[in-house]
């Protein structure tokens, strides 16, 4: 059997489907279902069931992904040896960022792995938090920074803020805003998050705590794209508190502080499987320095 073949099984035992498990290990849903069919001849049982909703595992199967986990989990600790014993870290790390780069101290990360670990190269790739934990999973990024917790068993996060989110307008509607109804507020038109961004669920209670019901909305996660919709009186939106404090600062902003502010963890995640490895080992020794946790 073959590795590709094991990570293609826990795919499909996770998603429950072929073509959500195709897409994770990058292969086509006959090439999945194809993989399947020879772990499935070389073991000698039945690995899954189909069902109205896709797929699910036999007790066999069920038996075996264990196996399959510290199987995949221990070729993954000898590849991280090898990078050991060669004598220096090398090779390339893929990380996710939820937000935008200055909050993130991208650049301070960029310039303490290129002076301490140089021939460990860095990708960059912006996604929604949701995007990010679920592309980690996948493994097609090795590590990332994520708001909210994580539910995730096979990933490990290290808290690294608590940011506080406020509802906020433009400044000509500070007047408004300090006194507005819920009935007022739902005549405004708010920016919804979408749903890979846990702040969606977020503003969802809050709406739903307040009795607000928005007559219009404009999706939207990142903050290039909210602040000038705040800032030129277009909507409302759920802003983080450095953002906040430079629009009220800047007098562009105003808040509505009857909403409240709302806490949320900033968490840098990675799979717990690659803890041994010496690159993501380096990565989080510099992410642990510049959060000073």
């Amino acid at each position: 059997m073959e590795l590709y073949q094991l990570r293609t099984l826990l795919a499909v035992a996770e998603e429950g489907n072929f073509t959500r498990a195709g897409k994770r290990v990058h292969a086509t849903q006959p090439a999945v279902s194809a993989h399947i069919k020879a772990l499935e001849e070389e073991l000698g049982v039945r690995l899954f069931d189909r069902t109205p909703r896709g797929v699910e595992l036999t007790v066999a199967g069920t038996e075996l992904i264990g196996d399959a986990i510290e199987v995949l989990a221990a070729a993954e600790k000898m590849q991280a040896r090898a990078v050991t014993l060669h004598g220096e870290i090398t090779g390339n790390l893929a990380i996710g960022l939820c937000t935008d780069p200055r909050y993130l101290n991208v650049t301070e990360l960029l310039e303490s792995m290129n002076e301490q670990f140089p021939k460990l190269n860095l990708k960059l790739v912006q996604s929604p938090s949701g995007v990010v934990i679920s592309e980690l999973r996948s493994k097609n990024i090795d590590a990332g920074f994520v708001f909210s917790g994580n539910p995730y068993g096979d990933v490990k996060a290290i808290k690294l803020a608590e940011p506080e989110y406020s509802i906020m307008g433009a400044a000509k509607w500070k007047a408004q805003l300090e006194n507005a109804t819920a009935a007022e507020l739902s005549q405004f038109t708010w920016v919804m998050p979408t749903s890979h961004c846990p702040f969606r669920e977020l503003q969802l209670n809050i709406f739903k705590e307040h009795a607000i019901v928005p007559n219009r909305t404009i999706g939207a996660d990142s903050e290039e794209v909210i602040r000038p919709l705040v800032v030129e009186g277009k909507a409302l939106a759920i802003v983080r508190d450095d953002e906040v404090r430079q629009l009220l600062e800047d007098g562009t902003g105003a808040v509505c502080s009857s909403l409240g502010r709302h806490p949320v963890e900033l968490n840098f995640v990675y799979r717990k499987s690659q803890a041994e490895d010496p690159a993501i080992a380096a990565l989080i020794k510099v992410v642990r320095n510049l959060w000073k946790v």
